[in-house]
């Protein structure tokens, strides 16, 4: 009886680790997503509000959502990402504000997403033409 208990608890063990490191996460997609700007409000009893400015080598849509749905977000809160191509944009170019980013970045935006509190994703391709 102990082994058959301990064999079952190894394989669960097992199934949990083998999960853990084979499931999909941020660094594991393709385009070389880079963080160019994060903001965040200073409210910690309310909605969090995030807004995230990512560069990324190529126009992956399928990629950008996965990145956007994989991006931290929180109940009654939202997560706001904007992209941009990396060759055209630079951090030192992204102005972040709490309602998104500077008039002369949404030339440059090429996709934005946008997850609210019951973690529904709202994805626009080129969002400001």
């Amino acid at each position: 009886m102990k082994k058959i208990i301990l064999t079952i608890s190894i394989l669960i063990i097992s199934m949990i680790i083998y999960s853990l490191l084979t499931s999909e996460n941020i660094n594991s997609l393709k385009g070389g997503f880079q963080e160019l700007a994060f903001m965040r409000n200073g409210n910690n009893i309310g909605p969090i509000h995030r807004v995230y400015a990512y560069s990324i080598n190529d126009t992956l849509w399928s990629e950008m959502e996965k990145h956007a749905d994989l991006l931290p977000h929180t109940k009654y809160g939202s997560t706001e990402v904007y992209y941009f191509l990396s060759d055209e944009f630079t951090n030192s170019d992204v102005k972040l504000r709490m309602k998104g980013i500077g008039q002369e970045a949404q030339a440059y935006c090429i996709a934005y997403a946008s997850i609210d509190g019951q973690s529904r994703i709202k994805f626009i391709k080129y969002p400001f033409r």
